[in-house]
């Protein structure tokens, strides 16, 4: 298939994945025009146009946008967006879209739903039971004899899953989901799923609504907090290649996940196009699924798609043509290692004198506006950058969100990839600033422990920090 040397694509979304996205576009193909809406106007990148006009609610703003600037294409990538039906509006406007239907949409927003179709078309997953009452629920935990999960069905951005330890904390997230409702509507519904013990895994995929293309899986840090501790929240970092994974793992991601879940989206009638994500769990008992999202996982996009060297624009050719199937995917050997920055705690004093503290994300209440430095030290050539909750004001970078900024350190090994993330983190700083320190070291899901067993252990580089990223 030729590429148009001409192609203008649209890309819907706003984040740091949405930034890696528009660079993989970008990168790949030197011809391309990425117009990145509603984007974000700090992001500098050659033949990349922020357009502040498109909006993530009002699919009809981007139809306009298309029609003016004669677009090829739009790729949308945002939750937000593909739970309101934006593919549909733009289907529905004649202009090629890739992305899940709302229909389609309903496997992240609804974790009920997934687990059900997961169930019906043979995808392995941990037990579980669906509720709409506290009182039943409370029952059936009060009857198991093993721990459990219990999720908000809706979207939590990241945070609607409580990992519970024993009985007491189990009941107490169901009050909090269902009674407090601190997930408002998202906790009408609770999924009470058995709690699977191992390492996580983030499998992609890009699907052309007949055949997948696997992309590399990669490790996900969610836990706030160093040693795997904290809340759960959208991802502190990532590593990818996915440190245990094998050609054994690879083909049973291949015929025991992606197989059956393609099986299920056709029978089942679901107009998906795009990437999946399927977030599992590398069990005693084999790999489980424990919740799909209909877009790229963010922090791992950041490390996934810089390894991609095919050829982005061609891929979505092949999306939008269903011929996905006879394409293979090239990728680097390189490792890389993602640590985001946060918007962690601060202080102030009000009008009335007294002090102020705001938490921090992703604890709480955090603040914005604040002059972020030494992003110009980055050093290019071990380091990626990607930028989610920053806008400029008044000609300089400031913070406008909680997860603030990545960098992505690339590297021969997972030791070096670390070290060079966070030799270039350090040149960074911003009030209240906050990361994780220990991204990159190997956590089993049962506790905060690092593994000492089943991966080969890496040369640290010398000088500088490096966490013993192999156990």
């Amino acid at each position: 298939m030729v590429t148009n040397p001409s192609r203008k694509v649209l890309l819907v979304d706003s984040t740091g994945r949405g930034h890696a996205l528009a660079n993989l576009f970008q990168r790949t193909d030197p011809a391309v025009q990425v117009f990145y809406g509603p984007g974000n106007s700090a992001v500098a990148e050659e033949r990349v146009y922020t357009v502040p006009e498109v909006s993530l609610t009002d699919p009809a703003s981007a139809v306009r946008f298309c029609q003016r600037q004669q677009i090829d294409f739009v790729f949308v990538s945002h939750i937000d967006a593909l739970s309101r039906g934006y593919v549909d509006f733009l289907n529905a406007s004649g202009i090629p879209t890739i992305g899940p239907d709302l229909a389609a949409a309903r496997l992240e927003k609804s974790k009920a739903f997934t687990k059900r179709m997961l169930k019906r078309h043979g995808v392995n997953t941990p037990r579980f039971e669906i509720f709409d009452r506290p009182g039943p629920a409370k029952k059936y935990i009060r009857e198991l004899d093993y721990q459990v999960v219990v999720k908000a069905d809706g979207l939590c951005e990241g945070n609607g899953a409580y990992v519970c330890d024993d009985q007491a904390s189990a009941l107490h997230a169901v009050d909090s989901i269902m009674l407090a409702r601190v997930h408002k509507d998202a906790g009408n519904c609770v999924v009470i799923e058995e709690r699977l013990f191992g390492v996580e895994i983030s499998i992609f995929a890009l699907f052309d609504g007949k055949d997948f293309l696997l992309f590399p899986p990669a490790l996900d840090y969610k836990r706030s907090d160093d040693g795997n501790t904290g809340v759960n929240c959208d991802g502190m970092g990532s590593l990818c290649p996915h440190p245990l994974v094998d050609g054994a793992i690879l083909r049973q991601v291949r015929t025991e996940i992606l197989e059956p879940l393609r099986v299920g989206i056709l029978r089942d009638g679901l107009n998906y196009t795009g990437f999946i994500y399927v977030g599992a769990m590398l069990s005693d008992d084999g790999i489980k699924v424990l919740e799909l999202n209909v877009r790229f996982g963010d922090s791992e996009a950041e490390v996934v798609l810089p390894k991609v060297q095919t050829n982005f624009v061609r891929l979505c050719e092949g999306v939008l043509h269903r011929t996905l199937g006879s394409v293979s995917l090239e990728t680097d050997a390189k490792c890389y290692c993602n640590v985001v920055a946060g918007q962690g705690a601060t202080t102030r004093l009000g009008e009335d004198g007294r002090e102020i503290r705001y938490p921090g994300w992703p604890y709480g209440d955090f603040e914005v506006g604040f002059p972020i430095f030494g992003l110009d030290a980055l050093d290019r050539d071990n380091s990626r950058l990607f930028l989610a909750n920053v806008c400029r004001n008044e000609g300089r970078l400031v913070t406008s969100g909680g997860r603030v900024l990545h960098v992505a350190g690339i590297g021969d090994n997972y030791a070096q990839a670390a070290h060079n993330a966070y030799i270039n983190m350090e040149k960074v700083s911003f009030r209240g600033m906050s990361y994780r320190s220990d991204i990159g070291v190997m956590y089993d899901s049962s506790d905060s422990r690092p593994r000492q067993d089943d991966v080969p252990r890496q040369e640290m580089p010398e000088g500088g920090y490096a966490p013993p990223t192999r156990g």
